[in-house]
């Protein structure tokens, strides 16, 4: 009874850690993102302040920038895998429950004809769809430990299954599978790691070995990442626009923006930068940089006067009032246009932990440190500065650890 208390305590603290990541990006997007921050903050701030745990805050996939590159691109279509997920594992609880409520004993049809933990890998299969959306190294970590306690979990429940059902329940074990037909990681497991006593260090090192061999391919993906990030240079400064466009085109709106006094006196005043974003002026991630308000169209704002309170912080319209807003968002969103008249240039310095500037073939490398320093929105078409802002050195959520691309 112990050990079943301890697992399913392991279980429910594993669960709402991950949890408490996964639905950052939902709830970073909301206007209550100040009070999450306030619990979750601290934790990512001391892990990023930390020489060797920073790398647990970075991001292995883009979350910000959107490229072409089929690889990329084909990863990022699994995160429909979240959505999937769960709505296969609400179907699982269908007849497990209806089983239950009927007293038909071991359930051993829909999909538990074939697996006995139908629920465990849909919830797999829905985290997975999750990291790739919000792709942290820490939430892979806790993913891949996530793995290994619902064996655990499971194990434990066959235990007390065999006690409940004797005899029925081994009959079913020997027609079905534990999550995949065929069994292939218990077959996996034999081959590599059966020969190790006792089997708990075996799965220790299983577990070790797994999470290492995840880190490294989540650091190969990051490395692919930046080497196809479609990044220019001019003088000192490397541009990175969220969306593919010529170079040509940036170095002509560089040019745009040098030739202003005004961004020549804000240079001249402030601190030296290497990096520059390039976003359309209402960019739905533009908070990830900067935390001044975007540059919304006219139209937005007629439509939804309240998404001014949501980027201030101010919202008062309550709970219900927000998804009304946000559902009638979604229903209009194929009829709105971004505003792309106004471009918006987010000039940074990024430096490593010494505070020293960082060349263009190190920006994003896991460590640096980013600040924003300038901003300025120009109308792309009449080639016009239309301002010039210093920025505070946070984006909208202070100095949480966020995407570098």
């Amino acid at each position: 009874m112990a050990d079943l208390k301890n697992s399913k305590l392991l279980l429910a603290g594993t669960i709402a850690a991950y949890c408490l990541i996964g639905v950052e990006i939902i709830i970073m997007i909301s206007p209550f993102a100040m009070y999450f921050y306030s619990v979750y903050g601290p934790v990512l701030q001391f892990f990023a302040s930390s020489p060797y745990l920073s790398w647990t805050t970075e991001f292995f996939l883009p979350h910000m920038v959107f490229t072409h590159d089929p690889v990329i691109v084909w990863i990022s279509y699994l995160q429909v895998l979240l959505v999937i997920g769960l709505l296969l594992f609400f179907s699982a609880a269908i007849p497990l429950y209806y089983g239950r409520f009927t007293n038909k004993g071991v359930v051993q049809f829909s999909f538990y004809s074939k697996i006995r933990h139908p629920q465990y890998l849909f919830l797999a299969i829905s985290g997975f769809g999750l990291l790739l959306y919000w792709p942290r190294f820490i939430i892979l970590i806790m993913y891949v430990t996530m793995l290994f306690i619902y064996y655990l979990l499971a194990r434990n429940e066959e235990w007390r299954m065999k006690q409940e059902a004797p005899g029925i329940y081994e009959d079913y074990m020997k027609k079905s599978s534990m999550f995949l037909p065929g069994e292939p990681g218990g077959k996996i497991y034999s081959v590599l790691f059966s020969w190790i006593r006792p089997k708990w260090f075996g799965l220790f090192v299983t577990y070790g070995l797994t999470l290492m061999l995840s880190i490294s391919l989540a650091l190969g993906i990051r490395a692919y990442t930046v080497g196809k990030l479609q990044t220019i240079s001019s003088d000192t400064i490397t541009f990175l626009s969220v969306f593919s466009r010529p170079a040509d085109e940036i170095k002509d709106l560089y040019r745009t923006i040098v030739s202003s006094e005004e961004f020549q006196k804000a240079v001249a005043e402030g601190e030296q930068v290497n990096l520059a974003y390039i976003f359309p002026g209402d960019f739905f991630l533009t908070a990830l940089v900067t935390d001044k308000d975007r540059r919304f169209s006219d139209d937005i704002i007629e439509r939804f006067p309240e998404v001014l309170e949501w980027h201030q912080h101010k919202f008062s319209g309550g709970l219900g009032k927000f998804f009304r807003i946000f559902h009638s968002f979604l229903t209009t969103f194929g009829s709105m246009e971004t505003d792309y008249d106004v471009e918006r240039f987010v000039f940074v310095r990024v430096e490593n932990s010494q505070g020293e500037l960082l060349p263009a073939d190190e920006l994003f490398i896991i460590g640096a440190k980013r600040r924003p320093v300038l901003i300025v929105d120009i109308d792309a078409f009449d080639n016009e500065v239309l301002s010039v802002i210093s920025a505070s050195g946070e984006h909208k959520w202070g100095s949480m650890p966020m995407p570098s691309f």
